[in-house]
Formats: C-alpha cells, sequence, structure tokens
C-alpha cells in the first residue's frame, strides 16, 4: 500500500456497488482493491476504507471527491 491514507480520501474515485453488504462499495485504485465498509454507527465511525483487505482508514463523512456509480455491480468479497 504505497498511497497515503489522506491520498485516498482526496483523489477522485469512482465507486461501484458490491453484492456483499457489509462492504457495499469497491472500486480499484492504484491497482489495489478498494473496499468500504459499514460499520456499527453511531458507536463506531460510519465507513472504513479497506485496502487490499487492510483497514486504513474510518470516516463519518463520504468524500466530496468520492462519486457513488449507478448501475456498475462488483463481485468482490473482503474475505478475498
Amino acid at each position: 500500500m504505497a498511497t497515503a491514507v489522506k491520498e485516498y480520501l482526496d483523489m477522485n474515485v469512482v465507486w461501484r456497488k458490491n453484492f456483499d453488504s457489509d462492504y457495499p462499495f469497491a472500486a480499484i485504485i492504484d491497482g489495489e482493491q478498494c473496499l468500504i465498509r459499514l460499520n456499527d454507527f453511531p458507536e463506531e465511525h460510519l465507513y472504513t476504507l479497506l485496502v487490499d483487505g487492510v483497514a486504513v482508514a474510518d470516516f463519518d463523512d463520504w468524500p466530496v471527491t468520492w462519486v457513488k456509480a449507478e448501475g456498475k455491480v462488483f463481485s468482490t468479497s473482503a474475505e478475498g
């Protein structure tokens, strides 16, 4: 994982819907498989960004540079 956490949160990313409801969005960023995990909000942050299966950032507000694409679906899993 060569990209810094802040860089992930600041870059333009198109997220696709994912089949796994615990990880509802997926993207490939710089060749790395990225997933968004939904957490037990409000006890935890709303989202966690996972890069190649490693949790790298917890956050509550969806970054303005990230787009949730409609109609496209990945068939990925956090389990690898």
